[in-house]
């Protein structure tokens, strides 16, 4: 075969994670080359062969057809040079056969990640997403763009298909070691991927269809209730070491208002008075506005701390976790927390949200009405009537009188 026909220094690239010149430009640019169909014949017989770039295998290779049905030399030769010529001019116009489709209709993976990104940009700019969404979104990207440098080279949209978010699921459960949970999580975000691509005309249905999440009875919640001694040492070291994260500790535990919730609180939504916090609902995760009972003892302790004397518009955690006018990442109270676990050498599986999971366990235990605790943790899996509409505004006594262990 001539080097006209099938350049020898055609770049033959690997499909390994351990190639780091294999990029998506080289990839689209081998996707190009072929070498021109010529007619063979041996001792078993007939055949027209080439050479075309198979992105899966990331090498060219070679596509025989054979001719031996074709009876006769002369009508044998004949046939041959209609059909080189056909394949030729398919070739010459983009067609590949290791692909379902031509290459100039071809959407580069890259190309549509990017579209995707600018597509969560606009709607986080727009306010349809919170911060911690677009954030999730762009940290299941990021992972993904890693999957595919390190294990699994992928060009073209047509790739990612089912065995590519099978094995990319693999990737993040078994490979990155991570709980189901995450593994479910990802396979939301895969999902949502997918639709946004078939909303695109990029693919005609989604490769998701089919997958199923890890059941939930399958596997426990990683995080676990403490014990309330530890509880009780978390507080005294606390106390003297980090008295503001003691504040957004007392709020997990005892108000069950998430971390994400807490970083978007200021001192206006608190009623000293009264002992109650009203989480509106364009800052909550449910988007309900609702009002909790705070205990005498947190708001003691946020009085004492000054939180309430900081201007009404301030937010109550902002830098260094103190009252101020700018809003934090929530990721600063799982920061402090891990300082925190390491001082007091408690186990991994105790999460910073682990004190939610005890404060309610130690509310039941001390024979709280349930309706109280339904009201106080906004449990929405406990929402079987409409309890939102009816939820109280005033202070529940006996949770403003509670002093547990923290």
């Amino acid at each position: 075969m001539s080097k006209k026909m099938c350049p020898e220094n055609f770049p033959r690239l690997k499909k390994t994670g351990n190639n780091p010149n294999l990029t998506i430009q080289s990839g689209v640019h081998a996707a190009l080359q072929y070498c021109l169909p010529i007619y063979r014949e041996n001792a078993s017989g007939a055949y027209i062969e080439f050479y075309a770039y198979d992105p899966e295998q990331g090498k060219m290779r070679r596509k025989r057809i054979k001719l031996n049905r074709i009876k006769g030399l002369t009508n044998r030769r004949t046939y041959a040079r209609k059909v080189i010529k056909r394949i030729t001019n398919q070739l010459n116009n983009g067609w590949n056969p290791w692909i379902a489709q031509d290459i100039s209709e071809l959407i580069v993976l890259e190309d549509a990640i990017g579209r995707y990104e600018s597509h969560i940009e606009k709607m986080l700019v727009s306010g349809y997403f919170r911060k911690e969404t677009y954030a999730g979104y762009k940290s299941n990207i990021k992972i993904m763009r890693e999957f595919i440098k390190k294990k699994r080279p992928t060009y073209y949209v047509y790739q990612f298909d089912r065995k590519f978010c099978v094995d990319f699921l693999d990737y993040i459960f078994i490979e990155r070691n991570n709980g189901a949970q995450t593994r479910n999580n990802y396979l939301n975000f895969l999902r949502v991927f997918s639709g946004f691509l078939v909303d695109k005309g990029y693919l005609n249905s989604k490769p998701t269809e089919g997958i199923a999440p890890i059941s939930k009875r399958l596997y426990q919640k990683e995080r676990e209730c403490i014990p309330l001694d530890v509880i009780g040492n978390i507080a005294d070291y606390c106390r003297t070491s980090d008295p503001y994260f003691l504040f957004a500790c007392y709020l997990l535990y005892y108000c069950f208002i998430r971390p994400v919730e807490m970083t978007r609180l200021k001192v206006r939504h608190f009623n000293i008075r009264e002992c109650t916090v009203t989480i509106p609902g364009s800052l909550s995760k449910n988007k309900m506005t609702q009002t909790v009972t705070i205990p005498k003892k947190v708001m003691q302790y946020g009085i004492d701390l000054g939180v309430f004397s900081a201007p009404m518009d301030d937010f109550i955690f902002s830098a260094k976790l103190k009252p101020g006018k700018d809003e934090i990442d929530p990721k600063q109270f799982r920061d402090h927390w891990e300082k925190v676990r390491k001082a007091l050498r408690l186990k991994k599986e105790w999460k910073f949200y682990s004190l939610k999971d005890t404060g309610i366990t130690e509310m039941c235990d001390k024979k709280m009405a349930s309706i109280a605790v339904r009201d106080q943790a906004r449990h929405s899996s406990l929402a079987i009537t409409d309890i939102y509409t009816r939820h109280k505004t005033s202070a529940n006594k006996d949770i403003v009188d509670l002093d547990g262990a923290l």
